[in-house]
């Protein structure tokens, strides 16, 4: 690909981040690689405006890596409730104490240490490297794809591998002659969040429309090419809802699974015979399948496991689904 438009792209890129950049809390003249971990980790499956709070509650908490790394576990998932994505949280405390025990708590400096970091991988480490220690390193995420497809007319698909590889080839080509690394890596992140949107981009207002592949050829909605997956799955589950003297039965989950580490009540196998349906069932959609809840009331001698009764307060320091905290948070005890 030519070098000269390589470099039209990178500058005008550069440009609309220097005119449009938003003011975040880790966008700091001299970034803190902890805080944009931490950013970047939070906003992998979450918008900017609902995870930014998310990350100033958890940086309060453990404002450093070795805070982190030797957080208790509820209390780190109690901060996350409602994020989702929960493995992301003990991806993040797993990579802390990774990075105590074999960096002596500092960010690793690098693009290829940071991707030994439990939970770091191409995208994160490369924000990382670029926004932090200035390595020429190009980030590609759901952004990037967008804007990169549309601009360069790539219909490679986006979730395989020859995708995934032609994709991070010119994002690392692109970024070669910039001289400010953390400027071109945000701002084609940012110009896809805010401007070459995946519905309705501002095609009219880019400075790029003239030589836009998929402007100037129609195909603006049709890039990127994602190959769909498989039908969504559903499961069912019912919820015994135990109370006893103001207080709750939570149950642990274990260590795999969906919600892996999290609390909630116990699970039943089926719905029980003498039980009554607090409410409706709720759906809760998950990224791959839709999951059908049911809350029974029931007593204690209907469940054959041991539990443990919360009070409310107490509740508050668990890491939970979001919709067993709404659950918790609203059903009289």
């Amino acid at each position: 690909m030519a070098t000269d438009l390589l470099n039209t792209f990178r500058i005008s890129i550069e440009d609309y981040y220097r005119a449009h950049k938003r003011s975040l809390p880790w966008r700091k003249d001299e970034p803190v690689p902890y805080e944009v971990w931490l950013s970047e980790i939070i906003l992998q499956q979450t918008r900017v405006a609902q995870g930014t709070p998310y990350w100033e509650k958890i940086l309060a908490a453990f404002p450093t890596v070795d805070a982190l790394a030797n957080a208790e576990e509820d209390k780190l998932m109690s901060l996350w409730t409602g994020l989702g994505y929960y493995n992301r949280a003990r991806n993040l405390q797993k990579g802390a104490k990774q990075i105590v025990s074999e960096f002596g708590g500092e960010m690793p400096a690098t693009f290829e240490e940071l991707l030994t970091i439990t939970g770091i991988g191409p995208y994160t480490a490369a924000a990382i490297a670029s926004i932090c220690f200035k390595e020429k390193v190009g980030v590609v995420d759901g952004n990037v794809y967008r804007v990169l497809s549309r601009f360069f007319g790539i219909a490679t698909p986006i979730n395989q591998t020859a995708g995934i590889k032609e994709f991070q080839t010119l994002a690392n080509a692109i970024i070669q002659n910039t001289s400010d690394a953390a400027s071109y890596n945000q701002g084609i992140m940012e110009f896809g969040a805010l401007h070459c949107t995946p519905k309705k981009p501002l095609c009219m207002m880019c400075d790029l429309a003239d030589i836009c592949s998929a402007f100037n050829e129609g195909k603006v909605d049709q890039l990127p090419v994602k190959i769909k997956k498989g039908k969504r799955g559903s499961e069912e589950i019912h919820y015994a809802i135990v109370r006893s003297s103001g207080s709750i039965a939570l149950r642990k989950r274990g260590t795999s699974g969906i919600w892996a580490g999290l609390y909630e009540p116990p699970r039943l196998q089926a719905a029980p015979k003498n039980g009554e349906e607090l409410a409706p069932a709720i759906v809760h959609k998950l990224s791959h399948k839709d999951l059908k809840c049911h809350f029974w009331a029931v007593d204690e001698e209907v469940l054959d496991e041991p539990i443990t009764y919360y009070t409310k307060d107490q509740t508050a320091d668990l890491g939970m689904p979001i919709i067993i905290a709404n659950l918790v948070e609203n059903i009289k005890i």
